[in-house]
């Protein structure tokens, strides 16, 4: 894949809305009515950025969210891969992900953006678990969300035994 075009077919075959990019090559999805995933595309690199912001850093208990963040970071494990960062002009708890678009299949597009969206809203939660004070988290950790709403693609539903 390495067109705005082809990446709106990947979205079309799995029932989504199609991007519309604006003149900086950005354009955006909302996902589950509170992650809004963010795409951007550069051409001449061919690498396609996806970000969202996670919510606002928590007044108390940084120290433990900072934890929190960079242990998931450590080889990728807790965030499928993604980067959790900190976006200090907005105070924003931001995920993103970089990929080349050769790299895009059908079946690699949607398991990165499951995936993704799915990283996302378990630390949307767990950062408004921590931003409840402490009664909301466990011996100073951030509370875990018990589960998570998963997107099927088209390709994954007709591989699917009847």
């Amino acid at each position: 894949m390495n067109t705005r075009h082809e990446l709106n077919e990947l979205l079309s075959t799995l029932g989504m809305p199609a991007l519309e990019f604006d003149a900086n090559g950005c354009a955006s999805l909302l996902f589950n009515d509170s992650i809004a995933v963010n795409f951007e595309y550069d051409r001449a690199s061919g690498l396609l950025h996806l970000y969202t912001d996670l919510g606002p850093l928590p007044v108390d208990g940084r120290e433990t969210v900072y934890r929190a963040l960079l242990e998931a970071n450590l080889f990728g494990v807790e965030t499928r891969g993604a980067t959790l960062a900190l976006d200090q002009n907005q105070n924003q708890v931001v995920l993103f992900k970089t990929v080349h678009d050769s790299s895009l299949t059908l079946s690699s597009f949607s398991q990165l953006l499951a995936g993704f969206v799915d990283c996302a809203t378990l630390w949307q939660q767990r950062l408004i678990s921590s931003a409840d004070g402490p009664e909301s988290r466990a011996e100073g950790q951030i509370t875990r969300a018990p589960s998570i709403r998963r997107i099927r693609s088209a390709a994954t539903a007709q591989a699917a035994p009847g």
